[in-house]
């Protein structure tokens, strides 16, 4: 009898531990759209308002499409771990262009930090 209340409490301890971070995961949804939409948000504020070198327009362009593509992702409640680090490299390359104005570059850089906060904060399975 002992026995089968310990194999009851673990095999509910099992269930609990793999439902847990499941759902965990299901309330990041909501966030990971907003991080990635304000990070869209930002690039369009830059797209037009500043000039470009023909490397870093392309830098620019693949990252409007990693968010783009990233952002379907999600509407179908996944993420690619790869594809948000290659949107953050693109974001990361373009903070470093010198015709960014400072708050532009302020708003992007916060959008990496919180790109990364969400790959590093994220469950992967």
């Amino acid at each position: 009898m002992r026995s089968q209340i310990l194999s009851y409490f673990a095999l509910t301890g099992l269930l609990l531990a793999g439902w847990i971070p499941a759902r965990a995961q299901e309330r990041d949804w909501p966030r990971a759209h907003r991080i990635v939409e304000r990070a869209q948000e930002d690039l369009r504020r830059i797209e037009h308002r500043e000039g470009w070198a023909t490397g870093d327009r392309g830098h620019f362009n693949a990252a409007e499409r990693n968010l783009a593509d990233i952002r379907r992702d999600l509407d179908r409640n996944r993420l690619d771990r790869p594809r948000l680090e290659a949107a953050i490299e693109e974001i990361e390359h373009i903070t470093h262009v010198d015709r960014i104005d400072g708050r532009a570059r302020e708003r992007l850089n916060e959008d990496v930090r919180e790109l990364r906060r969400l790959r590093d904060e994220w469950h992967w399975r």
